[in-house]
């Protein structure tokens, strides 16, 4: 099974390192599924019942982000 890779950067346009790691991942769609979360709800309204069941039809998870004062991005916090 896949490895889902939850990204959730506010501005992954303007970094370097993420904006890098996460195109080389796209490179490999067969093994990875890219979830950008600041794409998919740029109002902040989150489907959870939608984001649950993507977890679920994958056997890994990787959550990217930019830690804030030792925290994650608000929008993960949901």
């Amino acid at each position: 099974m896949k490895t889902l890779v939850i990204v959730t950067h506010p501005s992954i346009e303007t970094s370097v390192i993420n904006k890098r790691w996460v195109g080389e991942l796209k490179k490999y769609p067969e093994k990875y599924t890219i979830h950008e979360l600041h794409t998919v709800y740029p109002d902040g309204n989150i489907d959870a019942e939608k984001e649950q069941h993507l977890i679920e039809s994958h056997s890994k998870l990787i959550l990217q982000f930019p830690v804030y004062w030792f925290s994650s991005p608000p929008l993960l916090k949901k």
